[in-house]
């Protein structure tokens, strides 16, 4: 349905290298996070870093519906498959690049498509417990981010609506789903907000003298 680019294509193509991406805009207004984080993740013992690795590993088998690795990762997709691919009724793509020129960012999304009858730009997110709203803050704002570059960068697109698609537990046993569909708006001005306010920090850095 749209032409589709790789994140690294539309980054030369209209030489955005500097434009941040959502984890970026994240890391910048919330130094002090981030830096927490870095240091979880340094050791390999961690919650966070186990975590983040087997997050990792669930999102390549569901971006290649691909559970060949292990008994896991083959249940993750059959349950993923039975309780929330069956209400995608359009895949147009996985991981593919956007680049907002108006706003200046850019960022590569886990899916577009149709999802229950609308258009939707969605993430997938693999956790040990199934997430709750109110942890769900960034991960929106991210997907609204992509959600306006989709709509800015093609003319046909008019995605209103996102999904965080919730794939919850350490064992095969405790498999379970979450879906979590929100209107794109107010959480696109969420985004915009934090956007503006990386591009006035960056500026401000830029005009400290030497």
């Amino acid at each position: 349905m749209f032409e589709y680019m790789s994140l690294g294509a539309l980054t030369k193509k209209y030489a955005a290298k500097e434009f941040p991406s959502p984890s970026k805009v994240w890391a910048t207004l919330n130094k002090r996070e981030k830096a927490i984080f870095d240091a979880q993740m340094l050791n390999k013992d961690s919650a966070v870093y186990k975590a983040v690795i087997a997050g990792r590993r669930a999102h390549h088998t569901l971006e290649h519906d691909d559970g060949s690795r292990d008994e896991f990762q083959e249940a993750l997709l059959e349950t993923y498959e039975r309780d929330i691919g069956i209400d995608v009724d359009e895949v147009w793509a996985k991981e593919q690049g956007v680049i907002s020129l108006k706003h200046k960012y850019r960022g590569k999304f886990d899916g577009v498509g149709m999802f229950r009858g609308e258009q939707t730009l969605w993430d997938y997110k693999k956790t040990n417990k199934i997430k709750t709203p109110s942890g769900l803050k960034k991960y929106l704002k991210q997907c609204s981010a992509y959600a306006i570059a989709h709509n800015e960068m093609y003319e046909e697109s008019n995605i209103q609506k996102i999904a965080i698609f919730n794939i919850g537990g350490k064992t095969i046993d405790e498999l379970s789903t979450r879906v979590f569909v929100y209107d794109l708006y107010p959480d696109a001005q969420k985004w915009l907000d934090d956007v503006e306010a990386y591009w006035s920090e960056v500026r401000s850095n830029a005009t400290l003298p030497v």
